[in-house]
C-alpha cells in the first residue's frame, strides 16, 4: 500500500481531486439521462421502432466495448489523467451529433463514436476514483457512483423541463452539452496526476481468472443490465405501456436514478450496519419486486414506484462487487476490478438493446399478449428479461457469493 501511494503525485488538495472526479461521474450521468430521456423523440426523428432503436444502442455498445480494452492499455502506458481529460471532453462534444444525422444510417455511424468516448471515459475516471480511494485511506467508491446517479437524477429533471418548454432534441442536447463543458473545464485540471508505474507489478499473470471472479462478474452483469435497461427504456415504457404523456416520460427514470442516488449516499453506512452480503441479497430482492410490479401492474404510479425500488435495490451492489474483486486471492486488486468491470460494463451496454429486440419479437410472435397474461406484450415482456436476471442475481447472492466485510 505504501509503495503504491509513493508512486502517485499528491495534489495540493486531495479533496479537490475527489470533487473534480466526482463531477466527471456526475457529467456522465447527466448527459446520459438527457439523451436517453429523449429516445421517444429520437424514434420520431428517424422513424424507427424498438428493434431499430436496439440497433442504435448496440452501435453505441460496440464502440464502447472496442474502446475499453484499449483504454486499459493506454492507462498502463501513460496513466489515467490525460485519458480522463480527453475522453470526458470528447463525450461531451459528440453527444449532440445524434440529433443532426441525415438519416438512420448516419445515426448508426455516429453512435459508435459516442460509444468510444463514453467507454474510454468510464474506464479512465474509474481508474482515477480507485487511485483517490487508495490515497484517501478508506472506502469511498459509493460516493463516486452516487454522483453518477445524482447526475442522472438531475439530467432526467432537466430533460423533463426542456420537453415541457418545447425544445427539440438538437437544441436540448446542445444546451446541456454546453453546460456540461463549462463544468468540465473547471474540474478537469484538478484530476489526479497519476504515475503509470503505479500500475506495474512483477510476475503478473493477466490470464488468471478464479471462480470468485466469474461469480462476481455474473453479479456485475445482472446488476448492470438492470441499470442500463432502467436508464434506457423507462421513458419509452412510461409513454408506450403506461400511456403517460411525453412530459411524464422522464419521471420513471428520475425515480430510478433518485432512489439509486439515495441508496448510494447511505451505502457505506448501511454496509457497516448489516454487512455487504445482506446489502446484495436485500438489494436483489427489492429490484425483483420493483420490476415485477411494473410488469404486472403497468400504471404510471405503480411503474414509477417499481422503478424506484429497482434503483434502491441495485444502488450498492456494484460498489460491493468491485470491492470484493479487489480482495480475490492470487490477483492484484486492479486486475480483479478490471476483470469484473469489463464483464459488467459489457452487460450494461448490451442489455438495453436486448430489451428492444425481445420487445419487437414478442409483438410479432404474440400480438395479443401472453396466454396467462393477456395484453402483456412488447416492452412488458422485454422488461421480463430484467426480472429474470434479478432472480438470477438473488440466487447468486443467496447460494454462491461469499462476501467479506
Amino acid at each position: 500500500m505504501r509503495a503504491n501511494r509513493n508512486r502517485i503525485e499528491r495534489p495540493a488538495s486531495l479533496l479537490r481531486s475527489r470533487l473534480a472526479v466526482a463531477l466527471a461521474f456526475a457529467i456522465n450521468g447527466f448527459l446520459y439521462a438527457n439523451w436517453t430521456s429523449r429516445l421517444p423523440r429520437l424514434q420520431e426523428i428517424y422513424a424507427i421502432d424498438n428493434g431499430e432503436t436496439g440497433f442504435v444502442l448496440t452501435a453505441l455498445a460496440l464502440g464502447a466495448l472496442v474502446a475499453m480494452p484499449l483504454a486499459g492499455f493506454l492507462i498502463v502506458r501513460s496513466g489515467s489523467y490525460r485519458l480522463s481529460v480527453v475522453s470526458t471532453l470528447a463525450f461531451i462534444v459528440t453527444v449532440p451529433a445524434m440529433a443532426y444525422m441525415p438519416g438512420y444510417l448516419g445515426l448508426l455511424v455516429v453512435m459508435p463514436l459516442i460509444g468510444v468516448a463514453t467507454g474510454v471515459m468510464d474506464v479512465a475516471v474509474n481508474a482515477q476514483a480507485v487511485d483517490i480511494e487508495r490515497l484517501w485511506g478508506k472506502p469511498i467508491t459509493s460516493s463516486f457512483h452516487a454522483c453518477f446517479s445524482g447526475g442522472m437524477f438531475v439530467g432526467a429533471g432537466v430533460a423533463a423541463l426542456f420537453i415541457y418548454l418545447g425544445f427539440d432534441l438538437g437544441q436540448h442536447l446542445v444546451a446541456v452539452s454546453v453546460l456540461a463543458l463549462t463544468v468540465a473545464i473547471g474540474a478537469l485540471p484538478y484530476f489526479l496526476r497519476d504515475d503509470p508505474a503505479a500500475g506495474v507489478t512483477e510476475n503478473f499473470n493477466g490470464s488468471k481468472f478464479s471462480t470468485a471472479i466469474i461469480l462476481l462478474g455474473l453479479a456485475s452483469l445482472c446488476t448492470m443490465i438492470g441499470e442500463g435497461s432502467m436508464a434506457d427504456w423507462t421513458p419509452l415504457y412510461m409513454t408506450r405501456v403506461t400511456g403517460s404523456p411525453e412530459a411524464l416520460a422522464p419521471v420513471g427514470q428520475a425515480a430510478f436514478s433518485g432512489a439509486m442516488l439515495l441508496g448510494r449516499s447511505v451505502g457505506d453506512y448501511v454496509r457497516a450496519r448489516i454487512g455487504s452480503l445482506a446489502v446484495v441479497r436485500l438489494g436483489a430482492l427489492l429490484a425483483l419486486v420493483g420490476v415485477s410490479g411494473a410488469i404486472v401492474l403497468p400504471t404510471a404510479a405503480v411503474s414509477i414506484l417499481g422503478f424506484g425500488l429497482v434503483g434502491l435495490g441495485l444502488s450498492n451492489i456494484v460498489p460491493v462487487v468491485f470491492s470484493e474483486a479487489s480482495k480475490v486471492p492470487g490477483l492484484r486488486p486492479g486486475v480483479g476490478i478490471s476483470s469484473v468491470s469489463t464483464i459488467g460494463y459489457s452487460a450494461f451496454l448490451f442489455g438495453p438493446p436486448l430489451i428492444g429486440f425481445v420487445s419487437d419479437y414478442q409483438n410479432s410472435l404474440l400480438p395479443e399478449g401472453m396466454i396467462f397474461f393477456p395484453g402483456v406484450a412488447g416492452l412488458r415482456v422485454g422488461l421480463g428479461v430484467v426480472a429474470l436476471l434479478m432472480a438470477v442475481l438473488l440466487g447468486l447472492a443467496v447460494f454462491y457469493l461469499r462476501v467479506e466485510d
